[in-house]
């Protein structure tokens, strides 16, 4: 039986994902679009065309997709404008509360702020961050308060900014999916104005993490992240394994805690009557969706098993599968109308594809005959695995640029025996007012989480257990989803479709061929010509289709194969004129350059602390999100953290061809030159936590290092240079040597376009540079040293005329970019760009022009 739904569910859907993605400015656009097409299908053959019988379900699927579109576009209204307010006294009453490692943590509503100035924050829920002091007590107060308290403190409140970097994650979207305006940081104590009472909810999880504070918090972390989807209080180090192994997806609290969940309830309740049965199978859904704090992923799922539930209620009820399928777009449209966004934020999109792939693809792959013999459990948990990895792989490549090489047998392996656990821990909760039951079954899955912890370390540790993936456009999803749709529909049935179609078409439209085959023969003449002599060869060789049928290969899995290669090869990612990208690591400095003729240099790699890697989280996303997998050189201009801090995670990742370092005396590679702190830490004086460690020294023993000085100039492309224009001669006893003896590099193009990298130089290199009689004229001037006042020595910069300049600059301590920095570029009349406002900046030399593209508008 067709469910009438299916099809209208679908186009809201579509709508609406074509609403949430597109930019503001092309709104009118893509909206007269949809109107031009409505109105072709009216006034266009339409009977015709579709047949009688559709027509009215044309109109209608025609008006779903626009009414998705236009609610979609209401979402943007959700995001919360960028803002940083400090100190801000506010008064408010708060939701949810927990410890962690270094503080506290909770759900924060703002009621009133004290002062009229903030009083836009009214209303708004905050994520509340409480720290710890140095002798690791919360501040007075805080340690009395519970979830319905309301509170008065003083705090910093921050409203993040979009991303401006492409592959960097978006906080305002997280937030606004989760009702979120931004983060509290509690600064001081907290006055209780009046006490509350803490939901059931928040009761349960409180009194289950008293009974787990008997065992060691790195296991009973793991198993709250299992159990209730909460990673807060999970090591870093102990996730890595799960995210390598592809498991990661048992801490999302989603459609495979709810299946082993329903299970559970449905079976121990055989005794009773369907309907009693799915009523309080239901509320215990309901109940565990309130305990993992609603979020998108457990909405999802428990909307959808809800439906499928219900659906078992009726007499003449569809298959299992439609039923699931059905509920799966009911729940995906409730939560689109509920939060538009939705439809953005990964973790949907993960879970409902995942969900999809099982659904639909599961059981055509357990009927394979490569599964047959297998026994019923395995084969049914294998093809389940592979449908949901299937289904979701090129998000996951997109988003994550990761790939778990071993996650199939991963999952396969630990599949039971992580549902075992979750329905021992789940139990437990629900049984958490009787210890006596409730402390065994917790040991117990406690026990299992161990081993399966154990397994899954050893399974990270085997060579190529995951890889970095490079992102292959949009064509691989048209290819990919195309492939899919061929396995679900038959290639019979496709074929017919196809050629139907095509005839028709080619029927209405041979005039306009004949006329535009005119134009494209000289272009497929001229596209043989340059065609590489093996690609002709393999292609006229996969014609020849009786040569590989001899061989049992068939002709379109060879040219499956071509296609996949040439994606992940991406020779459109090649820039057509010179390109100069400063990349927004933060509060440092990344600058890529990018050749015509493909060759591509970065220039320092940003900054490395105890919680931000700008090589891992930053560059290696960005970079293969371009499509971009090797680097002909990486320069570091000195060895201060915020300029060599993400060069490790590059050259895990990412092929370099050779390192630049100044020849400016310091001993970079020297052991000798390393110090013990107090805490037993070798550290460098002066280059700061996440700089030039050990670690980072033992990968450029590997590499092959060129020590550049003044006057040495590499051609990059035979019209492109890049020259040393310092460290020329060594400076010592300046206010910071290291800052002082960066280097600083100039490029030109054969137009004369030029552009002056100029390190963290001081007043006393540029003070030198000025006197050495080089020419450091430039048409965009990147400001030394994140726009320190100590920089700003205008000698060197009155002889600069430059185009625009920019600044490298994000959260710091030291005032950058001061203000008399600002000023003096703002008297020149000198536009001023700054990774902190812009984003990533890049900016293309045509030899006429130059074109800024910001990653924010």
């Amino acid at each position: 039986m067709r469910d009438p739904w299916i099809k209208k569910l679908t186009a809201s859907l579509i709508g609406g994902l074509i609403g949430v993605y597109t930019p503001e400015p092309m709104w009118w656009m893509v909206l007269g679009i949809f109107l031009w097409v409505l109105l072709r299908i009216v006034f266009w053959r339409p009977r015709d065309f579709f047949g009688p019988e559709l027509w009215p379900e044309i109109l209608i699927l025609c008006a779903s997709i626009l009414v998705g579109f236009g609610f979609g576009q209401t979402g943007k209204f959700e995001l919360a404008p960028p803002l940083t307010l400090s100190p801000v006294q506010v008064v408010g009453e708060l939701k949810d509360w927990s410890l962690h490692e270094e503080g506290a943590a909770g759900l924060f509503e703002v009621l009133e702020p004290v002062t009229v100035q903030e009083s836009a924050l009214a209303q708004k829920s905050y994520s509340l961050r409480v720290y710890f002091d140095s002798e690791g007590n919360l501040p007075e107060g805080w340690d009395l308060v519970r979830p319905g308290d309301t509170l008065e403190f003083t705090a910093k409140i921050e409203q993040p900014k979009p991303p401006g970097t492409q592959g960097q994650f978006d906080y305002p979207l997280y937030n606004a999916v989760r009702g979120l305006s931004g983060w509290i940081t509690a600064q001081g104590e907290a006055d209780i104005l009046r006490p509350g009472n803490p939901g059931l909810s928040w009761r349960v999880r409180n009194h289950v993490q008293e009974l787990l504070a008997l065992y060691p918090q790195d296991q009973t972390g793991l198993l709250e992240g299992i159990v209730f989807g909460d990673t807060s209080r999970i090591p870093e180090e102990a996730l890595e394994s799960y995210r390598i192994t592809g498991v990661y997806h048992v801490f999302s609290a989603s459609g495979s805690n709810v299946a082993f969940l329903l299970l559970l309830c449905w079976n121990f309740m055989f005794f009773l009557p369907r309907s009693l049965r799915v009523g309080i199978t239901i509320a215990v859904l309901a109940f565990y969706a309130l305990l993992c704090g609603g979020n998108p992923p457990i909405l999802r799922a428990t909307i959808m098993s809800v439906f499928v539930l219900l659906g078992r209620l009726g007499k003449g009820r569809e298959t299992g599968r439609a039923n699931g399928y059905r509920g799966l777009l009911i729940a995906a449209f409730l939560l689109f109308i509920w939060q538009p966004l939705i439809l953005k934020d990964i973790g949907f999109q993960l879970s409902f594809m995942a969900t999809w792939g099982i659904l639909v693809l599961s059981n055509k792959l357990e009927k394979g005959q490569w599964v047959k013999g297998w026994p019923k459990s395995v084969r049914s948990a294998f093809s389940m695995t592979c449908a949901a990895q299937i289904a979701t792989l090129p998000l996951m490549i997109s988003v994550f640029h990761r790939l778990s090489l071993i996650g199939i047998l991963a999952n396969l392996l630990v599949l039971f025996v992580l549902g075992s656990i979750f329905e021992l821990g789940i139990l437990a909760v629900f049984l958490s007012f009787i210890p006596q039951i409730a402390l065994p079954l917790f040991q117990v899955s406690l026990w299992l989480l161990n081993g399966v912890s154990e397994f899954l370390i050893q399974l990270a540790r085997l060579p190529w257990a995951d890889v970095w993936v490079v992102n292959p456009g949009t064509l691989f999803w048209v290819c990919w989803y195309g492939w899919l749709l061929v396995l679900l529909v038959g290639k019979a049935k496709i074929g017919f479709i196809l050629r139907v179609q095509l005839g028709n078409l080619y029927r209405d439209s041979l005039p306009w061929v004949a006329r535009g085959l005119i134009f494209i023969r000289p272009l497929v003449v001229a596209m043989q010509k340059v065609m590489p002599p093996g690609l002709v060869r393999v292609f006229v060789a996969f014609r020849e289709r009786a040569q590989f049928a001899r061989l049992g290969i068939k002709g379109e899995r060879i040219l499956a194969v071509l296609l996949l290669l040439l994606f992940l090869w991406s020779p459109w990612n090649a820039p057509d004129v010179l390109q100069v990208t400063f990349i927004d690591v933060g509060q440092g400095d990344c600058i890529l350059i990018e050749t015509p003729g493909e060759t591509r240099i970065m220039v320092d790699t940003g900054p490395k602390t105890g919680t931000f890697d700008a090589g891992e989280q930053v560059i290696v996303p960005y970079l293969l999100q371009r499509g971009i997998k090797r680097l002909d050189a990486l320069i570091l201009t000195h060895p201060h953290a915020d300029h060599v801090g993400g060069a490790g995670a590059i050259f895990e990742t990412i092929p370099v061809g050779w390192v630049g370092i100044p020849e400016d005396g310091l001993e970079w590679l020297s052991y000798e030159s390393f110090e013990e702190d107090g805490a037993g830490d070798n550290l460098r004086n002066g280059w700061g936590e996440g700089g030039l460690d050990w670690d980072l020294i033992r990968m450029l023993e590997k590499m092959t290092i060129k020590r550049l000085s003044r006057g040495d100039k590499m051609a990059l492309d035979s019209n492109i240079t890049l020259t040393v224009i310092a460290p020329g001669k060594v400076l010592r006893g300046t206010k910071s040597d290291e800052n002082n003896n960066s280097l600083v590099l100039h490029l030109e193009n054969s137009a004369g376009q030029s552009v002056l990298l100029t390190g963290d130089m001081e007043e006393e290199q540029m003070e030198e540079i000025c006197r050495s009689g080089q020419n450091f004229e430039a048409d965009l001037l990147k400001i030394p040293h994140h726009g320190s006042r100590y920089s700003l020595m205008t000698e060197m910069l009155d002889r600069i005329n430059p185009r625009a300049v920019v600044i490298p600059v994000g959260k710091n301590s030291f005032g950058h970019p001061s203000p008399q920095v600002l000023e003096y570029w703002g008297e020149r009349q000198v536009p001023v760009y700054r990774t902190d406002e812009d984003g990533t900046i890049q900016i293309r030399f045509d030899e006429i022009s130059m074109e800024f593209i910001t990653g924010r508008d």
